[in-house]
C-alpha cells in the first residue's frame, strides 16, 4: 500500500454513459442483494461511482466515474471480479486534529456495513457533489463532515485549516485530507455529544456509535493496544502524519 502526496491539478469526472454489467454478472450481484438483505434489511441500494479510468503523473491526477449502485460495490469487495468490472470508487477521508493534538477516529454504528470498525469521516460521492460533470471533492468531504460530526467545514471558528495530504490505491482510491480544528477535544466532545443527541432527537442513527480520541504522540501506542478493527490504511496514514507533526 503506497501513500503519496495528493497531486496538485486533482480532476474527478462522471462519464455520462452508466456502467453496464454482464447479464449472469448482474443476476449473481442480484442474488448476493437478496442474501444481504435478509441479514440486514437497513442497506439501501443507493447509486455510487465507479472508477473507469485514471491518469496520473506527479503533479496532475485525472479520475472518470462511471455510475452503477452500491451491491455492486459490496459484490466486488466480498467476492473475485473481473477487473474490468471490479467496482471502485474515489473516497475523500477527514482525518481531524483537535488544538490540543488529538486526532479522532470513528467506531462504526451497528447499522453500517462495517459495525464496530475505526475510520476517518469518510463517504462516497453523492450527486449533490456534482456539478456538470465535475465532483468537487471538497464538497463531498465537507458534506461527510456535517452528516457524520455535525462539523461545518466552513465555520473559521470551528476549523483552522483543510490540507490535502495523501492519495492511496486502495480497493478504492483514497484521498486524505487533514481538518485541523480552533477548538481542543474537550470542546469537541461537547459539540459532538450535542450534534448526537439532536440525530437521535429527529430519529436519525449517527453514522459513529462513538469518537475516540488519539493524541498524535501516542499513536504507536493506541495501534498496538487497541484490538478494534480498522480501516486498512488508517494506522499508515495515523504513523505518517503524527511523524510529520511531531517533526
Amino acid at each position: 500500500m503506497m501513500i503519496k502526496p495528493i497531486p496538485k491539478s486533482l480532476q474527478v469526472k462522471v462519464d455520462r454513459e452508466e456502467l453496464h454489467l454482464p447479464y449472469t454478472l448482474q443476476e449473481s450481484i442480484n442474488t448476493y442483494w437478496d442474501s444481504l438483505t435478509k441479514e440486514k434489511p437497513y442497506l439501501t441500494r443507493g447509486e455510487i461511482y465507479s472508477i473507469s479510468h485514471t491518469i496520473q503523473f506527479e503533479e496532475e491526477m485525472k479520475i472518470t466515474l462511471q455510475k452503477t449502485d452500491y451491491v455492486h460495490f459490496l459484490y466486488a469487495k466480498q467476492f473475485s471480479v473481473n477487473h474490468k468490472y471490479k467496482c471502485r470508487g474515489v473516497v475523500a477521508n477527514g482525518v481531524i486534529l483537535t488544538k490540543d493534538g488529538f486526532f479522532v477516529i470513528g467506531e462504526m454504528n451497528t447499522h453500517t456495513s462495517t459495525p464496530g470498525r475505526l475510520q476517518f469521516v469518510a463517504g462516497g460521492i453523492d450527486k449533490s457533489d456534482i456539478q456538470g460533470n465535475v465532483v468537487n471533492m471538497f464538497e463531498n468531504l465537507s458534506r461527510e463532515t456535517q452528516e457524520e460530526i455535525g462539523i461545518d467545514l466552513t465555520n473559521s471558528n470551528v476549523v483552522s485549516r483543510v490540507t490535502s495530504k495523501y492519495v492511496i490505491h486502495w480497493q478504492s482510491i483514497a484521498l486524505i485530507y487533514l481538518i485541523e480544528l480552533s477548538i481542543d477535544s474537550h470542546e469537541l466532545k461537547l459539540h459532538y455529544d450535542s450534534f448526537e443527541s439532536k440525530l437521535h432527537s429527529e430519529s436519525i442513527i449517527p453514522e459513529f456509535s462513538s469518537i475516540v480520541f488519539v493524541h498524535a504522540r501516542r499513536i504507536s501506542e493506541f495501534l498496538k493496544n487497541d484490538q478494534r478493527s480498522k480501516l486498512d490504511f488508517l494506522p499508515k496514514v495515523l504513523e505518517q502524519l503524527s511523524e510529520e507533526l511531531i517533526q
